[in-house]
């Protein structure tokens, strides 16, 4: 017997209203930290900011370090934050979200040349205030490309197949030597089927097939830190300088994948700063994956000079590129898209009541006794939102 249900049935309600309740739940726990920290203490404050040459919105981030047997995420809430310039004017930032901070400044508050530095108080009245970081001049994104390449990996396979991607840049109009390149991966992704057919005691039909979660996209920042120095070369550029790695292992490749270049021209000292994390954190896991490390920055806590503050401040000249990747015919894919089909070997009785709903495969318009998990239908189980970026071409 079938039924006609609409999209959204009781048993997905449940199942979401609990996810809700327990992604409040995760959420309540990251609550403002009032520290009271003492010199032995091993907490530290951890001030990140970038102030840039793009007109827009300037961010800078307040929170406390935590140990790492216990990694967590501990905002430093409700400071008062400013970015001053060496010229006296004062930007007052704004708290959005849990130790966020950002300001609008416009294009000619942005000033190449010019110092700047953040001063955060806290509640408690701890100033922490950066030097002047000054904003150097850079060059545009310069060409970015990529090649098929195998890299020998530390996977059981060992060498791998996979993307590479390069650039190429020429500064010579640049006043900057240093430079730091942040990139943010998007790809699409599908799930095998759409919502058709279930069972919950008895085989229940979606008419139309619910297809509203087969098509998914993610973004994610690389975790990786790419520097350069360009001051002992004989001319301020480079050629080949290679970035990201995609293995043909990840379904990043199989529809269309996307990356975003952000290029940071940065002084000399913001440079040393990113240098020294880029080599700590290629040995502790990747810069999202850890703690930030003990590396001095050119923050200080002004009531308490011996506390040491983590983090850097920078003024920086940025610009952006992205680059599209298509699948391509010679470059085969190897990876799962989670989808594991069971095939009923005693029908329907097999499927337990905590199972429903249990969806079923559709086999020329019938319901088969082939049991599908939840990825082969729902994309989103696999991180990804069905919300299409605006930077997305249509197809």
């Amino acid at each position: 017997m079938f039924k006609h249900i609409d999209p959204i049935f009781m048993n997905r309600k449940i199942k979401n209203l609990f996810l809700t309740i327990l992604i409040i739940n995760l959420w309540a726990c990251i609550k403002p930290y009032s520290p009271n920290l003492k010199e032995t203490s091993t907490e530290k404050y951890v001030v990140q900011g970038t102030i840039s040459n793009v007109e827009g919105w300037q961010k800078v981030n307040v929170s406390i370090n935590s140990s790492v047997n216990k990694p967590q995420y501990i905002p430093i809430e409700n400071c008062e934050v400013n970015i001053i310039d060496n010229e006296g004017n004062s930007f007052d930032l704004q708290q959005f979200g849990a130790g966020n901070y950002m300001v609008w400044m416009s294009s000619d508050e942005l000033v190449i040349g010019r110092g700047y530095k953040v001063k955060v108080k806290t509640v408690e009245g701890t100033v922490l205030e950066s030097d002047y970081d000054y904003m150097p001049t850079g060059p545009e994104v310069g060409n970015i490309y990529y090649k098929i390449e195998q890299h020998h990996i530390d996977y059981p396979e060992g060498w791998v197949k996979g993307i590479q991607f390069y650039t190429d840049m020429s500064a010579e109009n640049s006043n900057s030597r240093f430079y730091r390149w942040k990139l943010t991966e998007t790809y699409e992704y599908h799930s095998a089927y759409p919502l058709e057919f279930y069972y919950n005691g008895e085989v229940q039909q979606v008419s139309p097939p619910d297809s509203s979660e087969m098509i998914c996209y993610r973004t994610d920042l690389v975790d990786e830190i790419f520097t350069l120095s360009t001051e002992n070369f004989s001319s301020n550029s480079v050629f080949k300088y290679p970035f990201h790695y995609v293995e043909n292992t990840s379904a990043r490749l199989a529809v269309l994948y996307s990356l975003l270049i952000e290029q940071m021209a940065l002084s000399r000292n913001a440079y040393t700063y990113w240098d020294q994390l880029k080599q700590n954190n290629e040995d502790q896991g990747g810069l999202y994956a850890t703690q930030p490390l003990a590396i001095k920055g050119n923050i200080k806590n002004i009531n308490s000079p011996e506390f040491e503050v983590l983090g850097f401040f920078q003024a920086s000249f940025i610009s952006e590129k992205r680059i599209f990747v298509e699948p391509k015919p010679e470059f085969e894919l190897i990876f799962s898209d989670r989808c594991y089909p069971e095939q009923l070997m005693f029908g329907f009785k097999e499927i337990s009541p905590y199972d429903y709903p249990a969806y079923l495969l559709s086999v020329d318009g019938f319901p088969s006794s082939t049991l599908l998990n939840d990825e082969c239908i729902f994309c989103t189980l696999r991180g990804g939102v069905t919300q299409k970026p605006d930077f997305w071409p249509n197809k």
